[in-house]
């Protein structure tokens, strides 16, 4: 093999593994298919994440789609993993504030991993109330800064489950749907 051959040969091995590369890294790159109806709801959560600079397209690599579709009864949404369905059976596609805050609860199930929190309004509560979306409309800017505020990076959040698994703590998972109103 000449000198040329074995520069080609290796120019080629290259231009593969690059090729190859970028391939395997695809699925960081990707959006997820929004709604129409709710792609301002989702633009303003992307807004937000890069307000705060968080890298939000690596938290949002495994949703395929976030739909507005029906649900059953007495749910606003609900997080299925790689998949966000918003219910147009509750909420008015006029409705833009509503949309919006179980937008920002469903990602926060889906991207960033976080559970119900129900000490006081939060964006994160289980349950919703119609009577209630007035207060958090209200309250908005406060309940968006308490809701970025808690964002931990993939590493973070896999750092500490690891250190509670040692632990032997047991964590109860959530069941990632906002509901409408409490169930007895």
């Amino acid at each position: 093999m000449t000198r040329d051959q074995k520069t080609i040969s290796f120019i080629i091995a290259i231009v593969y593994t690059f090729i190859v590369l970028i391939g395997s890294c695809s699925h960081m790159f990707k959006q997820p298919y929004i709604d129409p109806v709710l792609k301002n709801a989702f633009d303003e959560w992307v807004d937000q994440c890069k307000l705060r600079d968080i890298n939000y397209k690596r938290d949002i690599a495994k949703i395929d789609s976030v739909l507005y579709a029906p649900l059953e009864d007495g749910y606003w949404g609900q997080c299925f993993g790689n998949k966000i369905i918003i219910n147009e059976n509750a909420i008015s596609p006029i409705d833009l504030f509503t949309l919006k805050l179980v937008m920002f609860h469903e990602l926060g199930h889906c991207a960033f991993d976080y559970p119900h929190f129900e000490w006081g309004e939060d964006i994160m509560n289980s349950v919703l109330p119609q009577e209630k979306i007035i207060v958090y409309q209200y309250f908005w800017t406060i309940l968006e800064d308490q809701y970025f505020i808690r964002y931990l990076t993939k590493k973070e959040r896999r750092k500490i489950q690891k250190r509670l698994e040692k632990r032997d703590c047991f964590c109860i998972l959530h069941e990632d749907k906002l509901q409408v109103k409490e169930s007895n």
